[in-house]
């Protein structure tokens, strides 16, 4: 049956299993397999397992593994699919079967114990729609296979608690059973070291492949270095073998544990519903929509062991009342976040024609601006909504019609608030002339707002939706504007809800726009050629800007800005180009996709600018601290702090500063125990935020060196530094303070740093350089068009791309960096906010005085009243919506849902 799977037959009748043979086909001018024959999935317990089911010779150990293994391919096989290509349609439909073999084995191919099992899953599907063997679309497996995966370890680790064993569990997604060393699992781990030792001489030898895929990377060693299987021992010649690599106290501590394990170890006392709910505050802290999968992979994670099986969990979950949508089959979004959204929309969209505009006609001339930025500011100052938006790609100005707008508001005596998501941004603003400008976070903690104000929102497209909900509840207490300017091409928020796309795509509000690119201006140019290269430039950041992405490659391609070269000299190559600009006294930043790739390049570039005699000759050596971006679930559990981790506060709690280090002591159920110089500090749950886990790092700074700062800190001089500068050590003093270049100085326990060289494409957004150097990691996951349209236009002058595979990466630019919204998966259901014709004309007679209006609404209401009408009330629609049950008549609590 084996072999005749493996040559596309039916085992039972002979004939052909799918249409498509083991041949090959011409596609995009490459020859491609027509056919893939299977995908081999491999399940394998930690090695303590392994270990104490081998040599230890606990027989039920083994059992256990091929049970959890099909209860894992059950999973599994759930979310096997097929394409669908009839009719003009691409999708895939769930099919939910496919054929498989399993293969176990109990040694690695270095004969150390290790229990694994192999499934052949056949690349075969039977269609129950079309009727016939169909191949697998294998992307819901792919994306199905962590949770997979956590399942065969729940289920494993459950029965070995059943047995007695205790286990600990890992951030990583595995375990270990306590009482079997670290040493003993190393130990027996030959092949793994193996693969570790090969690839940590390749990296030796080969520095620049540090950023690539490491995973990838050692898969395809493990593969090209597979020796052949050695000599089949017999189960007593391997125990022999194993026991001389043992000594006789491990052996009996081995033995204990199969006849005594250890149950002293407290059980938890999570509840199945608590474990959903860390998984949901973990997932929906940054998402507005997950696939269901996902709340039980992080479940199963958190609980892992418990008295639970998947199929209750399964059932837990489809009680927590989700939003589903067919039309996105596994998905799913919690009520609170869609109603988050409906009420951004909703705040919107009822502001429309509410006020007078801002101004009747400038009174100043701007004689600065160019006709569309005229244009632009003067529809932005007629503006009669009370949530206005002011759209413009990258380098179009924004900024600059933004702060003639606030001079002219501020003529008419009305008051203005200036925000920006971050410090980094509003320092940014203060350096361009704005007054008093703010962070979000900020304001919103003092909750200070005038009557009638105007609140401006640079870079909105950064804001979360809890944030911008909070925001527009405010200016609506207060009567405010709020002008939200910003980008929704470029990258979002990390806050669940993309707010600003959300009030783009449903409110119906008409953006005013800026569309000519200006950063990219030829007249920098030195000579025509740099001018033509300019202009060169520009196309293809207004192709990315239209979302042309493949066209907006090749632009850059033909103009010669697309450099191939090899893994091996991409990081040499953008170094010496880096110093080239450099030389000309130029400002450039480096982009590349992860923070891997990102240090990296640091290092490379140092190393060169250190060769060119451009830095300090002694270097010194000091702690940084990397910041680990945990949620504040994630906070929650001990899993998630390594035993080097630093905790800094980078907020006040209690009487511990901003900037103070500590070590976790221990998580108890109000919040994070964390230990301060000898004593206990307790972060409430609600105050996680500003504590950050850190892990610390060695780096050697010279005078020179070019620092990436990571944290917002008043400094003992007085000073303030800001998260994402980028700033330059003059000298680092004996005490370990560092001496800055524009004269601040960086005191001795400040470490949230690195190297500056490079940033990532997030990191990136908001600056203006004269070039761009941009690097490839060749890593698919880490590629969109956000990323990418952020990427390139940064530069007011150039760009370089350093890549090992043009043809891949133009591929990888087409995936979009959007998150979906929870909007999107309840398209189908009835929107908030429909308003009656009353509601309208009371806005336009507010224009003509808002007395008289108001008046003209009361008579309404209470001829409506006396006619015995209800009134028309919008959160009544968005509860009936969601399923609540409103103080109402039995015919009207009736949930659509």
């Amino acid at each position: 049956d084996f072999r005749a799977l493996c040559e596309n037959q039916n085992p039972s009748t002979q004939e052909t299993l799918t249409v498509r043979l083991k041949t090959t086909r011409t596609e995009d001018g490459q020859t491609t397999a027509n056919r893939r024959i299977f995908y081999d999935f491999t399940f394998s317990p930690p090695k303590s397992v392994s270990l104490v089911a081998l040599l230890a010779g606990d027989s039920r150990i083994e059992a256990s593994h091929q049970r959890a293994v099909r209860s894992a391919l059950g999973e599994f096989e759930a979310f096997a699919a097929t394409r669908i290509r009839r009719g003009g349609t691409r999708s895939h439909r769930t099919t939910g079967n496919f054929a498989a073999a399993l293969f176990t084995h109990d040694t690695s191919r270095a004969l150390d114990p290790h229990l694994h099992t192999h499934c052949i899953v056949f690349n075969a599907t039977f269609d129950p729609v079309e009727k016939r063997w169909k191949a697998l679309e294998n992307h819901e497996l792919l994306k199905s296979r962590r949770f997979v995966e956590n399942t065969y370890y729940h289920e494993l680790a459950r029965e070995l608690r059943r047995f007695g064993y205790e286990i600990r569990n890992r951030a990583r997604g595995d375990f270990e059973i306590e009482g079997v060393t670290d040493d003993l699992c190393a130990r027996f781990s030959k092949r793994h070291e193996q693969i570790d030792q090969s690839l940590a001489a390749i990296l030796q030898n080969r520095p620049e492949l540090v950023g690539s895929n490491l995973k990838d990377l050692r898969e395809r060693l493990a593969e090209a270095e597979r020796a052949r299987k050695q000599q089949t021992l017999s189960r007593p010649e391997l125990r022999t073998l194993w026991d001389g690599q043992i000594t006789a106290f491990e052996r009996e501590q081995l033995r204990k544990l199969t006849i005594s394990p250890n149950s002293n170890r407290p059980r938890s006392v999570m509840t199945l519903t608590e474990g959903v709910r860390w998984a949901e505050d973990h997932l929906f802290d940054r998402n507005s929509v997950v696939p269901e999968c996902q709340v039980w992979q992080e479940a199963l994670g958190r609980m892992r062991g418990e008295e639970f099986s998947v199929t209750e969990l399964k059932e837990a979950t489809r009680r927590r009342g989700y939003i589903r949508d067919a039309a996105h089959p596994g998905d799913v979004t919690l009520r609170d976040v869609l109603l988050r959204e409906w009420e951004i929309i909703r705040i919107a969209k009822e502001g429309v024609g509410e006020v007078p505009a801002l101004v009747g006609a400038p009174r100043m001339s701007h004689s600065e601006l160019d006709d569309e930025q005229r244009k632009a500011l003067d529809r932005l100052l007629r503006s009669t909504n009370t949530v206005t938006l002011f759209r413009g790609g990258a380098g179009t100005g924004k900024s600059f019609v933004l702060f003639r707008l606030v001079e002219e508001v501020r003529q008419t005596d009305r008051a203005v608030v200036v925000l920006a998501p971050q410090r980094q941004q509003v320092v940014e603003m203060e350096q361009a002339g704005f007054l008093s400008p703010r962070t979000v976070a900020s304001f919103l903690q003092r909750k200070e707002l005038p009557q009638g104000a105007l609140v401006v929102v640079d870079e909105a497209g950064q804001i979360g939706g809890r944030q911008m909900l909070d925001l527009l509840r405010l200016a609506r207490q207060s009567n405010a504007r709020v002008l939200l300017s910003g980008d929704s091409r470029q990258h979002g928020p990390v806050e669940a809800s993309d707010a600003l796309v959300a009030i783009e795509k449903h409110s119906g509000l008409r953006p005013v726009e800026l569309h000519s690119i200006r950063r990219q201006n030829p007249a920098l140019g030195r000579d025509e050629v740099e001018r033509q290269q300019i202009r060169e430039y520009r196309t293809a950041v207004e192709a990315a800007a239209d979302g042309k992405l493949a066209d907006s490659f090749a632009k850059l391609d033909a103009a010669g800005a697309v450099i191939s070269c090899g893994l091996d000299n991409q990081a040499e190559k953008l170094s010496e180009e880096y110093l080239r600009i450099q030389e000309r006294s130029a400002s450039a930043v480096v982009v590349s996709q992860t923070w891997a790739e990102v240090h990296r390049l640091n290092t490379s570039i140092r190393d060169a600018l250190k060769s060119k005699g451009l830095l300090g000759h002694s270097d010194t050596v000091v702690e940084s601290l990397d910041k680990l971006d945990l949620t504040n679930a994630q906070k929650r559990d001990d899993r998630f702090y390594p035993p080097e981790a630093i905790i800094v506060f980078n907020q006040k709690v209690r009487n511990t500063e901003p900037g103070k280090p500590g070590k976790l002591a221990g998580i108890v159920s109000s919040g994070v125990l964390v230990e301060v110089d000898g004593l206990f500090v307790t972060v409430q749950n609600r105050l996680l935020d500003r504590i950050t886990v850190c892990l610390p790092r060695q780096i050697p700074i010279a005078d020179g060196d070019r620092l990436h700062l990571k944290a917002n800190r008043a400094m003992a001089s007085g000073s303030r530094v800001t998260n994402g500068e980028l700033v330059t050590v003059k000298g680092v003093e004996g005490d370990g303070r560092i001496i800055l270049t524009d004269g601040r100085i960086l005191d001795a326990s400040f470490r949230e740093f690195q190297p500056g060289y490079a940033v990532t494409s997030y990191g990136s957004q908001g600056k203006t350089v004269d070039f761009v150097l941009f690097s490839d990691s060749t890593i698919k996951a880490a590629t969109n068009a956000q990323q990418w349209y952020v990427s390139i236009s940064r530069g007011r002058r150039g760009i370089r791309i350093f890549t090992s595979d043009k043809d891949q990466f133009r591929e990888n630019l087409a995936r979009s960096g959007h998150r979906p919204l929870a909007l999107d998966l309840a398209a189908g259901l009835p929107r908030p906010g429909h308003r009656d014709v009353w509601h309208r004309l009371r806005s336009y007679m507010l224009r003509f005085g808002k007395v008289a209006a108001d008046r003209f609404i009361r008579i309404k209401s209470l001829r409506r009243r006396r006619s015995h009408q209800p009134p028309i009330n919008h959160e009544y629609k968005t509860t009936r919506v969601l399923g609540e049950r409103p103080q109402r008549s039995r015919s009207q609590n009736r949930s659509v849902l």
